[in-house]
């Protein structure tokens, strides 16, 4: 426990934050030594209709300014074109393609772990990006081994960042990181 702790701490203390549009950036907090792996779960952008907004368009190239200094092993989301558009880029600027999964989370539980655990096989001890709902989400981070209660209460927005660190299934520790977008006046 005090080892995750201490963990928490070294990752709070190294974001940084940024006077623009993103507040606070990741930077370090993935370092290459690490043996876990860093899952970031993003819910969709802004949306108007099936595409996103011209906000949505904006809080895209946010995510990708905020994750700049991180280095992304792969982009995965369910094919739905609002959540492919929130992350593709991202996925272009790490020179990613978007690589698509089945969102079983609801009726096929043991599909998606199956998927989640393929997900960390592949990707050990790097960063992965997933752009999905909100509920989907909170039922993969439980997959991951985080508690419901571990999980403050959101409101399933965009600019809200779910950090999982998963060093296996079952040990592992979430952060909310809040990209804080300001519009300009």
């Amino acid at each position: 426990m005090s080892r995750i702790l201490l963990f928490l701490l070294l990752m709070w203390s190294t974001a940084d934050g940024l006077p623009s549009t993103v507040v606070q950036k990741p930077a370090g907090l993935v370092p290459r030594e690490s043996s876990a792996t860093t899952f970031f779960f993003i819910h969709c952008a802004e949306t108007a209709g099936e595409a996103l907004s011209p906000t949505g368009r904006e809080q895209a190239l946010a995510l990708q300014a905020f994750l700049a200094d991180t280095e992304v092993a792969a982009v995965y989301v369910p094919y739905r074109h609002c959540l492919i558009e929130t992350v593709q880029p991202l996925a272009s600027a790490q020179g990613r393609k978007v690589e698509y999964f089945r969102d079983a989370t609801v009726e096929a539980p043991d599909v998606m772990k199956h998927i989640l655990d393929v997900m960390m096989e592949k990707h050990k001890g790097k960063a992965v990006v997933i752009c999905a709902p909100a509920e989907s989400i909170k039922i993969m981070a439980g997959m991951l081994g985080i508690r419901e209660k571990a999980l403050r209460k959101g409101n399933g927005t965009f600019n809200e960042v779910l950090l999982v660190n998963v060093w296996w299934i079952g040990e592992a520790v979430a952060q909310k990181l809040n990209m804080n977008f300001q519009k300009k006046v």
